[in-house]
């Protein structure tokens, strides 16, 4: 056994010490000058035969979603293997060597674009990345990118939306009779995946077609928006201001504060939305964005409500019988009167509807209402939004 391992091991490092710098000179030299290769060619012999593309698309982030824009940015690379008919050659005459690194700019490769790109139509990859070939002419290509694609980003459940966006990838120099794009052995690779914090993918998935006689592929992922950040600083503050803003009805008329009070709710909730404009959606359709919009027009009604009930609060003049009238139910009471005498105490009831009714009552009673109506109708929009959104 340890003898085998010895001859093993000799046969192993007389292998690597073959492969020398000459070897790998000559093998290039053969393969590109001596052989006259041609980078424009497409690299099959027989030219009526089809080039078949295998890409792999390995994600590493997520950098961002713009909304208003419409634009999905992420960083991966596109692992991408062919075969270069032109480029084969036998290992024992270049000392063993099956394989070799050359800068992309030396073989020929195809015009892989983003289909769905913001920016202008330009090559992948740079002049620092080398493609790999081995000896059977399998050529692979790792061409590293930012891509910025179009998205049709839909935020009316926004913060617990689900995004779905397409990133496609075309062969704009040839057709698909000539060179077909198709999926590699792993499709959408998220190993390598870094967390990011707003976006996690849920799932991926690919699909091939041909756009204009073109082959194209298209990876499609979707992803969620983590609501964690937006329910504690957007929503929880927001639904605390509507229960603020509901017990200004609590307050009395003449406590001096009540008009104040609403305003400084109202003034809040301005601010309040000033200070998370950044964090909201930049383009119409949110039921949250209808929810705030809801809460701030209840927080104006209130201010509305206080400005009127104030003035009516220091009127002299009698209240109308018609007010009277429906707010007799409500004003109705029984009085007891207690007189004394040498038997005992005589209890008498008269009925408190004969006396004046004052326009203080009739805001303390209109307050009373006006705070349940307002607390049943926020709660069940509340609910309601909250059910959709999630």
């Amino acid at each position: 056994m340890p003898a085998t391992i010895f001859l093993v091991a000799i046969i192993f490092i007389g292998a690597t010490c073959a492969q020398t710098g000459d070897n790998a000179k000559s093998l290039v030299t053969d393969l590109f000058t001596a052989n006259n290769y041609q980078k424009k060619v497409r690299p099959v012999r027989n030219q009526d035969d089809l080039l078949v593309l295998r890409v792999d698309f390995h994600l590493i982030g997520i950098n961002g979603v713009d909304e208003a824009s419409q634009r999905l940015t992420t960083t991966g690379y596109l692992s991408t293997l062919w075969k270069d008919q032109y480029l084969e050659w036998d290992p024992t005459s270049y000392g063993g060597m099956i394989s070799v690194n050359v800068p992309q700019s030396y073989v020929w490769k195809p015009a892989l674009a983003l289909q769905n790109g913001f920016t202008k139509l330009q090559e992948l990859g740079s002049s620092v990345i080398n493609v790999n070939i081995n000896i059977s002419g399998h050529v692979t290509w790792e061409p590293y990118e930012v891509f910025e694609s179009k998205c049709n980003i839909d935020v009316k459940y926004f913060p617990f939306d689900h995004q779905t966006c397409n990133i496609s990838f075309i062969d704009w120099s040839y057709q698909s009779y000539e060179v077909q794009i198709q999926e590699g052995t792993y499709g959408i690779v998220t190993g390598e995946l870094e967390d990011d914090a707003v976006w996690t993918v849920i799932s991926t998935k690919l699909y091939h077609d041909t756009l204009d006689l073109e082959s194209r592929l298209t990876y499609s992922l979707t992803i969620k928006r983590t609501p964690g950040f937006h329910v504690l600083n957007i929503i929880v503050p927001v639904i605390l201001l509507g229960v603020l803003n509901l017990f200004t009805f609590v307050l009395p008329a003449d406590s001096g504060e009540k008009m104040g009070y609403s305003i400084t709710v109202f003034l809040s909730f301005a601010v309040f939305l000033i200070i998370v404009n950044s964090e909201l959606p930049k383009t119409t359709g949110s039921i949250f964005g209808q929810y705030l919009i809801f809460q701030l027009g209840i927080a104006l009604f209130t201010v509305c409500v206080t400005a009127i009930q104030l003035r009516f609060h220091y009127r002299t003049d009698p209240v109308p019988r018609l007010l009277s009238a429906v707010l007799g139910c409500r004003c109705k009471s029984k009085r007891k009167i207690t007189d004394g005498n040498e038997n005992g105490k005589l209890e008498k009831d008269t009925n408190e509807s004969k006396l004046e009714e004052t326009w203080n009552d009739f805001i303390s009673i209109l307050d009373f209402i006006l705070f349940w109506v307002s607390f049943f109708v926020v709660l069940s929009v509340t609910i309601v939004v909250f059910l959709k959104l999630s």
